[in-house]
């Protein structure tokens, strides 16, 4: 009999176990997924303004579970907005596209700035704006077993940053 409770014990041990483990993986692979504007080499931080879709390139071999993608954006330490996609779970070697919501506290200084860094960044440069004071921190968060939060950031300067949402991803080739 005592062999029968121990043997439940250990299953459920293992089930518990295997179960984080699995939740884990998820979330680790959402840090790792690759993220650009949908409109492959369209971006342009004016666009953000009224909002858009970005494209997340899952090109692990485990599914990634993302509750949400956002980023904000500063030009000399000052909150320019943010823009902030909801959840997704996204299977290995694939995309899911998801829609973005732009926030801001002033859209007028907003508007101004990014068109003014987009000439800059492009090589337009008709502004005296420095290109290197912006910034941009991207946040990924995600879950372990659905309620554990745990959120992952990266900080880029605004030209990589724009880049980045320009080139192709993994999923792309």
């Amino acid at each position: 009999m005592a062999n029968i409770h121990a043997l439940a014990v250990v299953t459920a041990i293992a089930v518990i176990v295997a179960t984080v483990a699995y939740s884990a993986a998820g979330a680790y692979s959402a840090s790792n997924l690759q993220f650009r504007w949908n409109d492959q080499g369209s971006f342009d931080y004016l666009s953000t303004m009224f909002g858009g879709r970005i494209s997340a390139c899952n090109s692990s071999d485990l599914p990634a579970n993302l509750k949400s993608y956002s980023f904000k954006m500063t030009y000399d330490g000052e909150n320019l907005g943010a823009l902030q996609t909801g959840g997704a779970n996204i299977l290995p070697h694939s995309t899911s596209v998801m829609s973005a919501k732009f926030s801001t506290e002033d859209k007028r200084i907003s508007e101004m700035f990014f068109s003014f860094l987009d000439t800059e960044i492009g090589g337009t440069d008709v502004t005296r704006i420095d290109s290197r004071k912006m910034s941009v921190e991207e946040t990924i968060e995600s879950s372990i077993i659905g309620f554990i939060p745990i959120s992952f950031s990266k900080q880029y300067s605004g030209e990589e940053f724009s880049h980045m949402m320009n080139q192709k991803t993994k999923c792309d080739v």
